[in-house]
């Protein structure tokens, strides 16, 4: 994805550092990049915003069970060998 505009950061690496950065496990450098392309790029804001309401829904649906050890070991080790793709047409 990308607005067509140029800017400092782009919209690609923005995208690749979106999850960080809603995590809040970003550095302060690229925290910077991003909160910035964020302020002057409408399409990367609104696929921010959706990723943020994802992760806010999941989190509020998935409080209230509690995940054995184990079952949270697997997981984490499955999460972490998926590799994502963008397109941008």
């Amino acid at each position: 994805m990308s607005c067509g505009n140029p800017h400092a950061t782009p919209c690609t690496e923005v995208l690749s550092l979106l999850y960080v950065y809603i995590d809040d496990e970003i550095d302060g450098v690229h925290r910077i990049e991003v909160t910035t392309h964020l302020d002057e790029c409408p399409p990367c804001v609104e696929h921010f915003t959706v990723e943020r309401r994802l992760k806010t829904r999941l989190r509020d649906a998935c409080m209230a069970e509690q995940v054995p050890d184990q079952v949270r070991s697997r997981i984490i080790a499955q999460i972490q060998q998926v590799s994502i793709t963008y397109r941008y047409d």
